[in-house]
């Protein structure tokens, strides 16, 4: 397991960021139309960096090898986890968890006491690793087909 750092996204990263998004969803076993279709949840745009709603991991070297985003919503005290995609290159190696604590320590800036997912189905047991609890699933907006776990992450108090 390497060292890894979370800092904000950089307007010049948008397009990188995105690509690394359809790169990691390419990866989890979709194909290219799927990606067609979703493209609107997987990109990183420039109002959701510039609103600092983006964090990217990057090795030692300062190579990106992850991205999240949380936003908050329209209800008091939840937070939406938009995206959490790590460089399929570097899977396995406890980037997915830092993005993780980083969408969570997000979350609390928002006064956020639970995190809202709609995981990628791949991804639910990950989440729930991370304390996420499944509560129900709902069809994928863009691919109704596809039916995505949702699980709520419930903020520990902090001491």
């Amino acid at each position: 397991m390497g060292d890894y750092s979370v800092r904000l996204a950089k307007p010049e990263e948008q397009r990188e960021l995105t690509r690394l998004s359809v790169r990691a969803t390419l990866h989890a076993g979709h194909d290219d139309a799927f990606v067609d279709r979703s493209i609107p949840s997987l990109m990183i745009t420039l109002p959701m960096i510039t609103g600092n709603w983006v964090r990217v991991a990057q090795d030692n070297s300062g190579n990106v090898v992850g991205v999240v985003w949380v936003t908050p919503t329209a209800l008091p005290g939840i937070a939406l986890l938009q995206g959490l995609y790590v460089d399929p290159a570097h899977w396995k190696r406890g980037i997915g968890r830092t993005l993780f604590e980083a969408a969570v320590a997000q979350a609390r800036e928002f006064k956020a006491g639970a995190i809202v997912i709609n995981a990628e189905p791949s991804s639910e047991e990950f989440y729930k690793r991370m304390g996420a609890t499944r509560i129900g699933e709902v069809p994928f907006y863009f691919s109704p087909e596809t039916v995505l776990p949702l699980l709520l992450y419930l903020m520990p108090r902090e001491t």
